[in-house]
């Protein structure tokens, strides 16, 4: 059994997705049998020739022939829409848009779990982490206590070399530029929105609440910093049996913490929980193969799952409900940024 898939978008992710398949061997019985893009241009047709390139999204979804949808497109408006025709028809959807899953991501769940289909994202945060596949399955049956992280390689990559290396700020943004680490406009990676939609995606594993961007206190790192380890961290941590504290921006870590040695376009995160105590995960946060190949690795388990016959969950349902929390700041400091605990 060949299953078909329909790729919503073919840019830098899109075309991991087609490289990293391409070189499977053996190869998997997937097909990628047609494909949506903003513009079809010569050359891009003559690199995917064999598969049907369309610039109407909603010809791919409504395609009756397709068992797949992978979503690579970005952004709320039209995607949200897209995807919700594609789970409510019967389609097993996996994505990587950050924004829609943090905003829209427990109702697409329930819209999943209603029609029996699957519903992945793990590489919608930190690239190729496997984040969400270990907060779903590792930690059912402990009790996550906090999550600090860095979930950003822009700003990562911008504040090593202003930490490290002393350089300024607008040099290190031009330098994160160059390498392609940034966008021209990196407004949401500065100032911690980027960061804050990752952290809205993990709570709501972790601790099975789902805080809106309002909710999440952020700072940017483009502000004096001081002359120190200096790190853009998200933060969710338990203050009370339903009191949680939520927070995103620049943060001054001793060097004995394992974050202090996280650099240049990294990402990593530092889970404590009551059982398993503490676990850090770290690897590529961004990038065509590593966000291809957390694509992939939802693709492999949703294969699995459908060959076997069985339903695939959506991650959050994996964890446990929690209602009525409290959401919190941190407490402000008087002078500079604070200092991580």
């Amino acid at each position: 059994m060949t299953i078909k898939i329909g790729l919503l978008g073919l840019g830098t992710v899109g075309g991991g997705v087609i490289d990293i398949l391409r070189a499977q061997h053996p190869a998997w019985p997937v097909q990628v049998t047609r494909a949506a893009v903003r513009h079809i241009t010569p050359a891009r047709q003559a690199q995917y020739s064999n598969i049907p390139l369309t610039t109407d999204a909603a010809s791919v979804v409504a395609d009756s022939t397709i068992d797949v949808i992978i979503e690579v497109m970005g952004g709320v408006d039209p995607t949200l829409p897209l995807l919700e025709t594609a789970l409510y028809t019967g389609k097993h959807v996996i994505s990587a848009n950050k924004d829609l899953i943090a905003q829209h991501g427990e109702e697409l769940a329930q819209l999943a779990l209603a029609q029996h289909v699957g519903f992945y994202y793990e590489a919608a945060v930190m690239g190729a982490i496997p984040i969400l596949h270990t907060l779903a399955h590792t930690y059912p049956s402990d009790q996550i206590q906090r999550i600090v992280g860095i979930a950003n390689g822009t700003s990562n990559f911008i504040l090593t070399q202003t930490s490290f290396f002393g350089s300024r700020y607008t040099s290190a943004l031009r330098e994160a530029q160059a390498k392609g680490f940034a966008e021209a406009d990196p407004t949401n990676d500065v100032s911690g929105l980027d960061a804050a939609y990752k952290l809205a995606i993990l709570t709501r594993l972790a601790f099975g609440v789902t805080p809106t961007m309002a909710q999440i206190p952020r700072q940017g790192i483009d502000q004096k910093l001081p002359d120190a380890i200096v790190k853009p961290l998200i933060i969710a941590e338990r203050r009370g049996p339903r009191q949680l504290m939520l927070a995103v921006g620049p943060y001054v870590i001793k060097p004995s913490n394992p974050l202090s040695g996280v650099n240049g376009a990294n990402n990593a995160v530092l889970i404590s929980s009551t059982n398993m105590q503490d676990m850090m995960l770290m690897g590529p946060g961004a990038g065509a193969r590593p966000t291809a190949s957390a694509v992939l690795a939802d693709l492999a388990d949703l294969v699995t799952q459908i060959r076997q016959g069985t339903v695939p969950d959506p991650y959050h349902e994996r964890t446990r409900s929690a209602a009525d929390w409290q959401i919190i700041a941190p407490e402000p400091v008087s002078t500079g940024i604070p200092v991580l605990a």
